[in-house]
């Protein structure tokens, strides 16, 4: 668990998207939830996805990318390299314990856990993100070495390398260097240059925030719009057409057309709409298989009956709205809307919790028929598993 001492407030309003902060002892005691022969051995699936990033004097960074032979991964008496597993808590279920610990954040924020484990003198290379993460430290020390803001106009290619397949910093100007043990999180805001290296052998699991770019929220906004639109959705000539000039575009002409998209762009539930299935689109999509044929509520229930849980698949995204501008609630899981009623959403919103209980307990939904077809249709479309109950 956190240190009590810790002030999410006091972080939220002053380092949280501002600036890096290092935050000593973040968690009293702290366990690693994995071993590196487990990160091996994940790292030899063909449905994970891993990295192995290797460093010497002569070569610089070398990136190879998994599955990896078991002949392919280093000894863990080697020096210089780091194994890294993304979307760790998909494949190690007690990281959902990790995540539960950032929740004075929004859950839908949160895009997954990376694993890396280095040795001593591995890391991969100085770089910056464009995204918030919080490494937090596991068994064995590492070096950080923090540098300023890149600023946009000069985070061009004169400054990056990507000859590793890496897209590193040429250099970093070292503002401050520190050494972190178990328990020690960094947290460091998109776009600040940083550097880890190992100092002893030993794990970072680095917790990375989603942040869609302008240019995804609109293609999502507009393809919706689009999908919206029909043949007869068509430019109509201003009522007093006056042509003083047949080579030239009025401002009423252009004015007109303006308006009239302005009016289709001006419309936040359908902004909503687009957003909510923009941040919950699955990242690892193969992971989610639907049905082919329709669930019914009382075949489930059978399986409630022989001691079956109705659990959340690790690979879905569900977030709720309970608040839109239509002021229907809405539901959206892996990229899909679900328009929903007010009744339901006690239910939904332990459907969404951070540590969701097995669906089969929420009585709110399964009370309700529109509750019950709802959780019929998640289990067609994979976001929902039928799983042994645990003890």
């Amino acid at each position: 668990m956190p240190n009590q001492s810790f002030d999410s407030a006091r972080f939220l309003s002053e380092y949280w998207q501002k600036k890096p902060i290092v935050i000593r002892d973040f968690f009293d005691s702290f366990e690693d939830f994995v071993e590196l022969t487990e990160l091996q051995q994940l790292a030899q699936e063909a449905a994970v996805e891993s990295r192995l990033v290797r460093c010497n004097e002569d070569l610089g960074y070398q990136l190879q990318q998994g599955p990896f032979t078991v002949g392919e991964l280093p000894s863990s008496q080697d020096s210089d390299w780091t194994l890294l597993i993304q979307a760790a808590e998909l494949w190690i279920p007690g990281l959902q314990q990790l995540i539960e610990q950032f929740s004075f954040l929004p859950r839908w924020r949160i895009d997954d856990i990376m694993v890396s484990y280095a040795a001593s003198g591995g890391g991969v290379g100085p770089h910056f993100d464009q995204y918030d993460v919080f490494l937090v430290h596991g068994a064995g020390q590492r070096r950080w070495r923090l540098g300023p803001k890149i600023a946009e106009d000069t985070a061009s290619k004169a400054l990056l390398t990507t000859d590793s397949g890496l897209k590193l910093l040429r250099e970093i100007e070292v503002v401050q260097e520190v050494t972190l043990t178990s328990g020690d999180v960094l947290y460091i805001p998109p776009g600040y240059a940083h550097w880890g290296v190992g100092v002893t052998p030993g794990f970072c699991y680095s917790v990375g925030f989603r942040a869609p770019s302008r240019a995804e929220m609109i293609e999502g906004f507009s393809d919706r719009l689009m999908a919206a639109s029909t043949e007869s959705d068509r430019f109509t000539d201003v009522d007093d057409l006056e042509v003083p000039d047949n080579g030239e575009i009025t401002p009423a002409q252009w004015l007109t057309a303006w308006q009239s998209l302005h009016a289709s762009l001006d419309d936040p539930q359908a902004f909503l709409l687009a957003f909510g299935c923009l941040v919950t689109a699955p990242k690892y999509p193969e992971l989610i298989e639907t049905l082919t044929e329709p669930v019914a509520a009382e075949e489930l229930m059978r399986y409630r009956a022989q001691g079956i849980a109705l659990i959340r698949n690790p690979a879905s995204r569900l977030i709720l709205a309970a608040d839109t501008p239509a002021t229907e609630p809405v539901l959206f899981v892996d990229g899909e809307a679900y328009p929903c009623t007010a009744e339901l959403v006690p239910g939904i919103r332990k459907l969404c919790a951070v540590s969701p209980e097995d669906t089969f307990e929420i009585a709110e939904l399964w009370a309700q028929e529109a509750g019950q077809a709802l959780l019929c249709k998640l289990v067609q479309e994979g976001a929902l598993w039928l799983a042994e109950a645990e003890d």
